[in-house]
């Protein structure tokens, strides 16, 4: 068994690492600046004792046995933890109506002479775009009209009125706006059998996707949701427990302050406060790597992008909601700043409050303007709650410094710092979506756990 591992990182990814490497290291040290773990995989409660998620965070199988069992428990024992939801529904709002069959913008619901053009114009689009800023990339997938009437306006929500749009690239698709639904749905059916179509064109009929499963001989993976009523807020609590049954030494409120290497090698790790350094021979750093060049002295890209600020409305109902199916909702309708819906009672069966969480991005000066007055009109206009329905409790949670604005120029800067770490030092993995790698929950963690079994025989 080799000595001493540091993970530096509580959320997700980290406990995770922290699990799999304490059955290989003796010594194994979490190191977390916030006050407790989790990341952003917390929750919080009203004053009626309701718990709401700082997000919507509903995590999926990796498919990885060894992992989804740390993760989530062995099968045997998942019912005892998670409602295992086997299709994740999720639906959309877009030109004053909701699908709740489906989280792509439907063309046809725009005016018909621009549903024309626009299909005219993405019949016509047969090649592959070749371009990483995510205005072109749409104007030569989807067509000028399309992405005028869909794209831009959901780009605007997102990012900022204010913001270049030409400068996005196509890492502001992270929400999956980039494919749409269009023509008649036997004929997209068709289509979709051309890759290029296949890229921008969702499925209309769940026939259709299911046969496509068959002929890919495909599956989707088993989603998550705790069984109690104390949110997203179980898993970490359940992998918290974890890692401290398993002997991990979780310091929180503590700052990286230096580290010191020698032949390539982190051999020790210096905390902010605290003379005696940690000693190390695996690093595990799942916090931004600017971070860890400034504490290894080395130099850093100056990259400081716009970090847009994240509103969640969290709300407590006297009546039911109206949609009683949908996990989650997209709201792609230009008429609201709300982009995001989590609908709790259809997550977790259990719960006996009616509970959503509304999400909105903006500027950190623009918080102010978001009241939640104004935010329950805007939910009954749209149909998700009932008319009648007063507002019981709730929380107006923000957070500062979410969603990097994903210009040209961070992402190369960001590349730039990433590389710079991993060729300066080899016992270190950097991982997590800091890493700038990966951007879904799933795929970070595969990547983590695979990359911790790979380098694991080279300590």
């Amino acid at each position: 068994m080799h000595d001493k591992a540091v993970v530096v990182g509580g959320g997700i990814c980290g406990l995770m690492a922290a699990l799999l490497l304490k059955r290989r290291f003796k010594q194994v040290t979490l190191i977390e600046q916030g006050s407790e773990v989790g990341g952003l995989f917390r929750s919080i409660q009203d004053e009626r004792g309701a718990s709401y998620d700082m997000g919507s965070h509903i995590p999926n199988a990796t498919g990885i046995s060894e992992l989804d069992d740390l993760l989530f428990g062995t099968e045997a024992e998942r019912s005892n933890y998670w409602n295992v939801i086997t299709k994740l529904k999720s639906g959309n709002y877009f030109q004053n109506s909701w699908d709740l069959s489906s989280p792509f913008a439907d063309s046809k619901k725009l005016d018909k002479e621009v549903y024309y053009q626009g299909c005219a114009e993405m019949i016509q689009s047969t090649d592959f775009p070749d371009e990483n800023l995510i205005v072109p990339y749409c104007r030569a997938s989807l067509g000028e009209t399309f992405t005028d009437h869909i794209v831009i306006p959901i780009l605007k929500k997102l990012y900022g009125r204010h913001t270049d749009l030409n400068s996005l690239t196509m890492g502001a698709g992270l929400f999956g706006f980039t494919r749409i639904l269009a023509f008649d749905a036997d004929v997209a059916n068709e289509l979709k059998n051309m890759p290029v179509f296949d890229a921008k064109l969702g499925y209309q009929t769940h026939e259709h996707f299911l046969a496509r499963q068959r002929r890919d001989a495909s599956t989707t993976p088993d989603y998550f949701y705790p069984t109690t009523n104390s949110g997203i807020q179980a898993w970490v609590d359940f992998l918290k427990t974890k890692v401290e049954l398993a002997g991990v030494d979780v310091r929180c409120n503590c700052k990286i302050r230096s580290l010191e290497t020698r032949a390539r090698q982190v051999e020790k790790v210096f905390i902010e406060g605290h003379d005696s350094p940690l000693e190390c021979d695996l690093l595990f750093w799942s916090a931004p790597p600017f971070i860890a060049l400034k504490a290894l002295g080395l130099p850093v890209v100056a990259n400081k992008p716009e970090l847009r600020t994240a509103i969640v409305f969290h709300l407590n109902l006297d009546k039911a909601l109206l949609d009683r199916q949908s996990h989650y909702l997209w709201v792609w309708d230009k008429s609201t700043d709300i982009f995001r819906l989590t609908l709790y009672p259809n997550l977790n069966p259990n719960s006996t409050t009616n509970t959503l969480s509304a999400e909105i991005l903006c500027k950190p000066d623009e918080v102010e303007n978001y009241r939640i007055d104004s935010i329950i009109e805007e939910l009954k206009g749209m149909g998700v709650i009932d008319i009648e329905s007063s507002c019981i409790a709730h929380v107006k949670q923000v957070i500062h410094n979410t969603f990097p604005v994903p210009t040209e120029a961070f992402e190369k800067n960001n590349d730039k710092n990433y590389h710079t770490l991993e060729s300066s030092v080899d016992n270190m993995i950097i991982s997590g979506r800091s890493g700038g790698k990966q951007w879904r929950q799933a795929d970070v963690l595969i990547a983590a756990y695979n990359e911790i079994n790979h380098l694991i025989g080279d300590v």
